[in-house]
């Protein structure tokens, strides 16, 4: 299989988690209201409008459908552990932020036993709302061998057809009787794994059929074309950001990935990303406990959009690195 290398997806993970950081600081009007941007296009701070263009939960579920495809066809089907170990990480996480956040008198941090249980299981993220997507992914995760195996049985087209119609039918339930989503918890599971079933498919099928080797031997090695066409990608997203996004983002985040794969970088820049890859899962987890919910007036104290993300990204990747350590010690003693 001519795939993306893994310094390609590490890459890749690197800028998801820098749209990641950069959405949830200016994700609102009302957020961007707390610092002073400079540049505007009309009346729309340039932040808030990026911000279109930087949806990262669909760029790690196509992500993780491309790795575990690969992974499933050398024979590495199982993903319980996988799914076992991703949870740790978050609940160690949440150990360290409920923990300080309760000693500085946060509200809700632990509160009763129901709400930590909820928690620990993702079921709600009352301590941190940007984990949602750890359940759903989870369970995309533990059905991803039964699905790729479907999946093997069939032509690749019909595998796109209905998990695109299943995409295309939730998002518009979801857009007409949404109380549903707000109301019913278990819904809304239902409605996250449809939703996602279809960019995590869209990584497996790429994986599948794309050949990433003959795509660098037939198209240009021109840098400049591949940047060109990597800013287009991202101004017509934006442009479509208020009538069908959604419909297409997930082709967004293909051919974002795959222009960005065949663009060549910079070999700091590569390195860069990589490590900011390796780092993701615990800037994920950490990023909004200081930017929401236990520091937000340090970070938007910094005033000028750039500044506060460079500190914010600067924080979390820090912390980062002391969360992974622990992490790494605890989990070898774990598995001896």
């Amino acid at each position: 299989m001519n795939t993306f290398s893994k310094n390609d997806t590490l890459a890749v993970k690197g800028v998801a988690i820098i749209f990641m950081v950069f959405a949830h600081l200016f994700s609102n009007k009302e957020l961007c209201g707390l610092c002073s941007p400079i540049i505007f296009i009309e009346s729309d701070p340039l932040v808030y409008l990026l911000i279109y263009a930087m949806n990262p939960v669909s760029f790690f579920i196509f992500l993780s459908g491309y790795g575990l495809y690969i992974s499933y066809k050398k024979g590495n089907s199982g993903n319980g552990l996988r799914v076992f170990k991703l949870y740790f990480h978050y609940w160690l996480v949440l150990c360290v932020f409920v923990s300080i956040g309760y000693f500085m008198g946060k509200d809700g941090y632990p509160d009763n036993i129901t709400t930590i249980i909820e928690n620990l299981i993702g079921w709600r993220n009352t301590y941190n709302h940007e984990t949602w997507f750890l359940l759903p992914y989870s369970l995309l995760a533990l059905s991803a061998s039964f699905l790729f195996k479907l999946s093997d049985k069939v032509n690749s087209w019909l595998v796109f057809s209905v998990c695109f119609s299943i995409y295309i039918v939730v998002r518009f339930l979801s857009r007409i009787d949404g109380e549903l989503i707000v109301e019913y918890q278990l819904f809304k599971w239902v409605n996250s794994y449809l939703t996602l079933l279809f960019p995590f498919m869209l990584g497996m099928l790429a994986a599948k059929c794309i050949d990433v080797v003959k795509l660098r031997d037939c198209i240009p090695d021109n840098s400049t074309i591949y940047l060109f066409l990597l800013i287009l990608d991202m101004v017509v997203i934006i442009l479509l950001r208020d009538t069908f996004q959604s419909l297409f983002y997930p082709f967004y985040v293909l051919t974002f990935i795959l222009i960005f794969v065949l663009l060549r970088k910079p070999i700091w820049l590569s390195k860069t990303l990589e490590e900011f890859g390796k780092r993701s899962t615990s800037i994920w987890f950490i990023h909004t406990f200081f930017s929401y919910y236990l520091f937000q007036n340090f970070i938007y104290g910094f005033k000028y959009p750039l500044l506060i993300f460079g500190v914010l990204f600067l924080i979390s990747y820090i912390m980062a690195i002391l969360i992974d350590f622990l992490n790494h010690k605890i989990q070898i003693l774990l598995w001896k």
